[in-house]
């Protein structure tokens, strides 16, 4: 299985590949879309003797200031995700300077509050652009999501249409 071009995949996705599947094959969707990124990165000084996130760590390094890093990382901390947890699945980047982090999702999986708290501390204070994926099987049906992200607060929540709202009785992420 070659999910990037040039590239082997590493032994994760042999050991869990219904597991990282998804966040490889995005990759590679960006990737041949002229982005250069990274699964494994950290946004801050956690895991620190993990080889694999040192690359991407290093990365982030260079694309974002160490005073953003630095409040970013404080943000964490004051959120209760000073550990790397609710961090999106992909760190993308262009050599030109933009950046983008995705968190991708399928089959029944949901975002989760940490994880909408992480997006809305990098779209806030990193000034990055955030999204989430949701890969579909061909020929699945699905309805777009959309989410709202408080830039203040770093809350995040479901958005749902006044008419959604009368034909779902629980709405949670």
């Amino acid at each position: 299985m070659k999910l990037l071009e040039g590239y082997s995949p590493p032994q994760d996705v042999f050991n869990q590949p219904t597991y990282h599947f998804g966040e490889y094959f995005v990759l590679n969707y960006f990737k041949k879309a002229q982005w250069s990124g990274y699964r494994f990165y950290a946004l801050g000084e956690w895991e620190p003797n993990n080889p694999k996130v040192l690359e991407g760590r290093e990365k982030i390094k260079e694309m974002f200031t160490i005073q953003k890093l630095e409040e970013f990382r404080r943000q964490r901390v004051l959120s209760g995700h000073a550990a790397g947890q609710g961090e999106p699945d992909l760190f993308l980047y262009m050599e030109s300077g933009p950046t983008l982090f995705l968190e991708v999702k399928k089959g029944g999986d949901r975002v989760s509050p940490a994880q909408l708290t992480c997006l809305a501390q990098i779209k806030a204070i990193l000034e990055a652009d955030v999204g989430i994926v949701y890969l579909a099987k061909y020929g699945q049906k699905y309805k777009p999501k959309t989410y709202e992200l408080n830039l203040e607060t770093f809350e995040g929540c479901l958005h749902v249409s006044p008419e959604e709202k009368s034909n779902i009785s629980n709405v949670s992420v």
